[in-house]
Parts: structure tokens; sequence; C-alpha cells
């Protein structure tokens, strides 16, 4: 079975296994786990931000941020396939009990939109805006860096905060040929994966200034997730932020290919996004062909009208020849 469900799915490498072994650790509630600081300096400069907080998933990155930036009742602006809104199992209204409002298209809200939504603040019979929430990559597609700065400023310059939900940051920034710190500029906090497109086994972290990380530190053990010997898997998200960035353009020019030998192959709509290939089903019906390229070797995820198939570390030249060919077997019966 090709794997292609998600980047996630990776295993450690053997440099990277023994990076783990070898990692000099400490109890890190208290602070004093060297490989965790070291990670979480070494995330914190490359975003371009005062601190950052190791936490064990991105899921866990993303609610921390919302939690440092909103109070109870407060709204949070994000669209409506935000991980945050899809994913998160209802954590926004759960733990920060804040009140998201959505929009539906585009990568990021337009103007003219954003001016009809801050124009009722003030309104006593409605929640307060508090958060203006962007990703990227989002659902693959880069983000241009013109685009978020519109939006931070204009976040910025009525008295909102802005997060980033930067799980594939470093697929945007490989893609864009930017530094990481450019993508995160303008946003008071930036979330970012280790395991997704990196390869490390688990984490993620939330950068931003001093004062937000130590309450975001806070908010993490209020959740149960004070870790103690946490270098040991620290330095596996270590090993992956210094040796797996640069070969990231890899997985897009592979995604880029399977994308291309899909469609000449089997006929099917196929595009890629940075690593990310979506393969075009019929409405609803992307849970069936997965189902269908599953049964002929390659694990993708039917997400509504596609079929997610994401290129990551341990995926091959031949991997790709090898997921067109039977995915163009697969469409024989569909």
């Amino acid at each position: 079975m090709i794997d292609l469900r998600s980047d996630t799915v990776t295993r450690p490498t053997p440099a990277m296994r023994r990076a783990m072994a070898e990692a000099e650790v400490g109890d890190d509630v208290w602070g004093e786990d060297p490989t965790v600081r070291e990670l979480e300096e070494e995330t914190a400069g490359l975003l371009g931000k005062e601190a950052a907080l190791y936490v064990p998933s991105g899921h866990m990155a993303n609610q921390l941020g919302l939690y440092v930036s909103t109070r109870s009742g407060e709204e949070v602006w994000a669209h409506e396939h935000h991980h945050l809104i899809g994913d998160e199992q209802g954590a926004t209204a759960v733990l920060s009990r804040a009140l998201p409002r959505l929009y539906s298209d585009g990568t990021a809200p337009p103007e003219e939109l954003l001016e009809s939504w801050i124009a009722g603040r003030g309104d006593i019979h409605r929640a307060e805006p508090a958060l203006v929430w962007l990703e990227n990559t989002f659902t693959g597609r880069v983000v241009p860096l013109a685009e978020q700065r519109r939006v931070t400023g204009f976040a910025h310059r009525h008295g909102l905060r802005a997060h980033l939900d930067g799980a594939r940051l470093w697929n945007a920034a490989a893609a864009l040929g930017a530094e990481p710190s450019e993508v995160a500029d303008g946003f008071d906090t930036v979330s970012v994966c280790f395991s997704k497109g990196l390869g490390a086994p688990v984490g993620s972290a939330l950068a931003g200034d001093a004062d937000t990380v130590l309450r975001a530190r806070r908010g993490r053990k209020m959740l149960g997730a004070g870790m103690r010997q946490a270098g040991i898997i620290a330095a596996g998200a270590l090993y992956a932020l210094r040796h797996h960035r640069e070969r990231m353009v890899q997985d897009h020019e592979r995604a880029a290919e399977l994308a291309r030998l899909v469609t000449e192959l089997s006929g099917l709509d196929a595009r890629a996004r940075t690593n990310m290939v979506l393969v075009q089903a019929p409405a609803g019906q992307g849970a069936r062909y997965a189902e269908a390229f599953a049964r002929h070797g390659v694990a993708g995820l039917g997400i509504g009208d596609a079929v997610r198939l994401v290129v990551h570390l341990e995926t091959t030249d031949r991997d790709v020849e090898e997921a067109a060919r039977k995915v163009a077997k697969a469409a024989v019966e569909l």
C-alpha cells in the first residue's frame, strides 16, 4: 500500500532516531529540559517571534492561540473550512467559549466583508470581535503574503489580534521561496507543526511575544499537557527543523508530477497544491473514490468532492509512478 493519506504518516529516519536516543533531557514542567528549550528558541527565531512553546499537537497549538487572544463570548473570524472549525471537535466553543464568525470563499476574507463585520462593533446585541484567523497553507494552497498583510493590517487597525494556523507554514515558505519569518510576519500568534511535512513523530509549537507565550504555557499546563523529559521527542522535531526544511521542494515537485500522471493515465482531474494532490470526484463521492483507490493499493483521504493525496518524506519517485498507475486502474471501475 502506498500511503498518501497525510504527511503525518511518516516514521522517524535513522538519523532522527539517533538524535532522539541521545537527547539531553530534564523536567520541562520546571523549564529544565535543554532540548525543548533549544527547539523553542530556534522555532521562535525562525518565525521572527520572541518566544515559542512546544506542545503535543497542532490542535493544542491552535486552541492555545485562541485561548490567549479571546475572552469568553468574543468572536473569532475564520473560514468555514479552517482546521479550527471542522477538525478540532468544537473545542473553540468548549475551551475558550469563543463564537466563530465564518466566511466561505477564498483563502482570506475580502476587504468589504471585513468592513461590514467591523461596522457592527459595539452593538450590545452581538458578540465583540477579538481575533482574525488565517491558515497557510490552506488545503495545500499558498496564501499570498500580500493577502495576509492586508488582513493582519486590518485587524491591528481595529484593535483585533491575528493568528496564523501555520501547520504547513514550512510548505508555504518553500513554495514562496521566502523565510518562515516572512510568512509569520504581522501575526500575534503562529502555530506550526513538526510532523506535517517535516517528518517528526510528535509535536507542534505556538509562537508569539514573551507575555503571550507565558500565558499559553499556563494554558498548556491547565490542559494537562505539561511534559517531563520531553527532550526525547523534541529532539526529533529539532532534527526535522534543521535537516528536512530544505528538501520540502522535492515533495512539491513530486506532487506536481503525481497530478500530471494521474490526469494523463486515468483521465481524472488531478491538481497539485504544494505537497497535496486533489483528485476530483463527483459531488459527495470523494469517500467512494478513496475506497476504490485503496482497493488498488493507494491510500488517500476522501474529502467531499475529492480525494486528497499527500506527498511526504517517505514518498519516492517510484511511489509517484506506481500510485498514478494504481489510480488509473481504480478509475476503470468508477
